[in-house]
């Protein structure tokens, strides 16, 4: 073969490999995914990260994905998900939100658990099973059912909880 040919093989290699690491495989149903994809926010993806985030988000929560956490959230809901989203004008603006995604009685619901704000990176989502909980300002909550964490890696972080009808949360790490 001559070059051109391997050139033109390697470029298709480099955007397919490229393609299937932009999307990360989640628990989020295709109906969830359209509810909160649009006005041009997109789901978190590991490349949307810098570098270093990335390496550490991928070694402490293998297999997730920095976009969505799933599990039982919210109480009145048959399921609910985290999804952090990103919106980003152009190359030194970002804002991100997330929101919570519920499936009650059939129908997917959607609600701003955090609201847009500009960043100079993006936060992850992960999920925490129910437990014991310590803040690092000596808040504890024993918590029944799922809670999430949104964190900016290299940051603070914060777990927030549903504690049967409002949003609350504590820091864990600075």
């Amino acid at each position: 073969m001559n070059l051109p040919k391997w050139l033109l093989i390697a470029l298709l290699l480099a955007v397919t490999a490229r393609t299937r690491a932009e999307s990360c495989p989640t628990d989020l149903p295709d109906s969830a995914r359209a509810a909160v994809e649009k006005d041009n926010w997109k789901i978190l993806q590991p490349l949307d990260l810098p570098i270093t985030d990335a390496k550490m988000f991928r070694n402490a929560h293998q297999g997730q994905c920095p976009g969505v956490a799933a599990g039982n959230f919210y109480p009145k809901a048959d399921s609910s998900f985290l999804v952090a989203l990103i919106q980003q004008d152009d190359p030194k603006t970002l804002t991100e939100k997330l929101v919570l995604v519920t499936l009650k009685k059939g129908q997917m619901q959607t609600a701003e658990a955090i609201p847009p704000t500009q960043v100079t990176k993006p936060s992850v989502v992960w999920k925490l099973a129910p437990g014991h909980y310590a803040g690092i300002d000596g808040t504890r909550a024993h918590l029944s059912r799922d809670s999430f964490v949104y964190e900016q890696i290299v940051s603070t972080a914060t777990q927030f909880y549903y504690d049967g009808s409002h949003l609350r949360s504590f820091v864990i790490s600075k």
